[in-house]
Formats: structure tokens, C-alpha cells, sequence
């Protein structure tokens, strides 16, 4: 299965506006107030091995958007086909607009393939902030293969180009150079105009985390745990604050305990 989906919103005055086209199964649902919060849902479940999604946001002038999803992203084998799912998704911020991605976590059951690309392209004196957790297999499983690739451009520059693979059947990787055994692993990266975290580490009951400043306006937390510490963890970093569906201004992010 194919589908391409599209939104954009614009803002005049204090007004948002949001326009879309969706083609199933990659649905839009505006849940907040002002324009300034979707929820993505995948109508038909899955995806499932073989399917090819995208979605592209464009992100006009001063413009404020949160994009969240209804559910978990539950990644299955496809019938008669070993070839993975992909999920592509291109965003485009202005001057001045923000962006908050914050889907929930992406679980890759046995057997299963998922290829994914994010691409984010942020102007100048524009902000973005990028939530992302993946999850190997559901309770018992070992987890299928998960390869993700995460592109942030900040005023024409490269801010970061990083990968993430990931496969429960892969002994190398669920080792001590990879995972060391962790089922879940999530990112949180904060690009261009806003405050950024001190660059610290720790760990916690049933997770390892660490920032990490990029060389530009930006920075990157790496947790790696178990699905409840990891999201903990990315909780704690303050980032919900910089949640553009509410009112009120940005807050600084904070590290966490």
C-alpha cells in the first residue's frame, strides 16, 4: 500500500489556519485549539511490510505546530514479502514558526522491517523539536528491524545526519556495543531558536541517557532502556513545555534528575 499525505498551516494575525489532504491509511485528525495541534492516525493499522507512507508538513511564517499520534505505531510483517515498511516524513519550518513531533513510540513486532526517514529543514529564527521512541516487539517478543535516519537542517546548514539501527535477532546489536539487551530507544533533539538543555548524563532505574550539543543551535538526548524508563527519561527533559498546541511562551528546557 501507497500513500502520500500533505499538511500545512499558515498563520495571519493570531489565527492559524490548516489545510490538508490525506490518503489512506495516513489520516489527520486537528485536535487543538487554534490550528495548532494534529494527531495523526493510521486508519488501517500497521504499516505493515511492503507499504510505502509519506507525509510532508510545511510550516508557515510565525506559525505554531504540534504533531502528535492517536495510538502506538504497531510495525507488522506484510503478507508474502519480506521487504520492509517505509515511513517518510518531510517538514519545512519558516522564519519564526515552531514545530513540537511527538508521536507515540513505534513498536516493531517479530518478523517485521521498518525503514523510516525524518526530514526537518528549519529557517532562521525558526525552532523545531523532534520526540521520537522505538520499541523492540510487543511484551515477550525480540523485536523485528528497525532502521530510522534523522535529518535536521538549521538555516541551510546540517545540524544533524544520524541513524539508528536496531534488530532483536541481531546478536552484535542487542550487545554491549549496542543496546546491551535494551528494548526501547528514544531521541529528543531541540534545533534553532530556543534555549538548550546543559549537556549532561546519567542513568536511572531501567535506562542509560545523555545530551549531547550539536555544532550549531541544537542538541540531542539518546535514552536507551526499557519502553517505561526511556519515556521517563524523555519526560523529565522539560520538552513537553515546549509543547506549541498551548498557550504561553516557550519554557526553558530543563535536564533530567
Amino acid at each position: 500500500m501507497g500513500a502520500a499525505t500533505r499538511l500545512t498551516v499558515d498563520r495571519s494575525g493570531d489565527r492559524q489556519a490548516l489545510r490538508w489532504s490525506h490518503e489512506w491509511p495516513v489520516v489527520l485528525r486537528p485536535t487543538g485549539p487554534a490550528g495548532r495541534r494534529v494527531h495523526l492516525v493510521h486508519a488501517a493499522g500497521g504499516p505493515l511490510g511492503g507499504d510505502d507512507l509519506a507525509l510532508s508538513v510545511d510550516v508557515g511564517r510565525g506559525a505554531r505546530l504540534a504533531v502528535h499520534s492517536a495510538g502506538a505505531t504497531l510495525v507488522q510483517p506484510g503478507a508474502g514479502t519480506d521487504a520492509p515498511a517505509r515511513w517518510t516524513v518531510a517538514v519545512d519550518v519558516a522564519p519564526h514558526g515552531h514545530l513540537h513531533w511527538a508521536p507515540e513510540p513505534t513498536v516493531v513486532a517479530d518478523g517485521a522491517a521498518l525503514a523510516s526517514t525524518l526530514t526537518v529543514t528549519v529557517a532562521a529564527g525558526a525552532a523545531a523539536t523532534l520526540r521520537e521512541v522505538v520499541v523492540l516487539g510487543r511484551h515477550g517478543q525480540r523485536g523485528g528491524r528497525y532502521t530510522g535516519v534523522t535529518n535536521v537542517v538549521v538555516d541551510g546548514v546540517v545540524l544533524l545526519a544520524h541513524t539508528t539501527v536496531l534488530d532483536g535477532a541481531d546478536a552484535a546489536l542487542c550487545g554491549p556495543a549496542g543496546t546491551a539487551g535494551a528494548r526501547a530507544v528514544g531521541t529528543l533533539v531541540c534545533a534553532g531558536d530556543m534555549p538548550l538543555p546543559a549537556t549532561e548524563r546519567g542513568e536511572t532505574d531501567g535506562a542509560r541517557w545523555a545530551w549531547t550539543l550539536l555544532d550549531g543551535p541544537g542538541a540531542v538526548l539518546l535514552a536507551v532502556g526499557t519502553p517505561a524508563a526511556v519515556t521517563a527519561v524523555l519526560d523529565g527533559a522539560g520538552l513537553d513545555g515546549c509543547d506549541v498546541s498551548r498557550a504561553g511562551p516557550r519554557t526553558r528546557a530543563r535536564t533530567p534528575a
